[in-house]
Formats: structure tokens, sequence, C-alpha cells
């Protein structure tokens, strides 16, 4: 298997840390994800649709523990995302673990799962 391709990303409200242990990607959000985060993390979800495909992998995980906010465009980087991953037939299993202190982030994540329900998971810690 190869390395991954995709790097950290950080600005100033928002980080996105992958990592990769076997067919497994995890992608750890921290910070605001807001007007300003939507574009990167459209884009940053792009890459990990191709890392995907390129490496075989089984999982994406998101863990927006540390996430804070996520607006609606940043909920549509994921659809995209799903709905590419969807598309393509790769059937790679997509976990978002939220913090269950923050009632949003699963409620917020609810109808995605329910978008895509053989493919998307919500783990509460």
């Amino acid at each position: 298997m190869s390395s991954l391709r995709v790097e950290p990303l950080v600005t100033e409200s928002f980080g996105i840390e992958p990592t990769l242990a076997g067919d497994r990607l995890s992608v750890r959000l921290t910070g605001t994800g807001d007007m300003a985060a939507a574009a990167p993390l459209g884009s940053y979800c792009n890459e990990v649709q191709h890392e995907v495909k390129r490496l075989s992998l089984t999982t994406v995980e998101f863990d927006i523990r540390a996430l804070y906010f996520l607006n609606s465009s940043c909920l549509k980087a994921f659809i995209a995302f799903i709905c590419a991953i969807t598309a393509q037939g790769l059937g790679c299993e997509i976990r978002f673990v939220t913090d269950s202190r923050l009632g949003w982030q699963r409620r917020s994540l609810a109808a995605l799962q329910r978008m895509s329900p053989s493919l998307v998971s919500i783990n509460e810690t």
C-alpha cells in the first residue's frame, strides 16, 4: 500500500489531520466548520475520495469531536463525498465520531446516515 497523499490542513480557525492505518483513514476535524472552512473541506473531501480509490480503503472515519460548529456548506461537502463514493461503487464505510456532550453533532449528521444507511454510521463517545 502506498503512502497517504493528503496532507494536514490548518487555517486560523479550522484544522484537518489525516491518519492512515492499514486500509482505514481517520480524518480529525478541529475548530469551526463555518463558511471559511467550507471550501477547504470540500477540496479535502475530494482528495480523500481519490485516496479511497487509489489505496482501496475500506473505511474513512471523520472524527468531529473537536469541531464546535458545522454549517450547511460543510455538510454539503460531506454529502458530495458520500455521493462520489456511492457513484463509484467503492463500498467504503464512512464513520463519523461525535462527542455525546455536543448533541448538535449527532443531530446534524443524522441526515447523512439516513441518506446512505448502508455506508454511513455515527458513533458517539
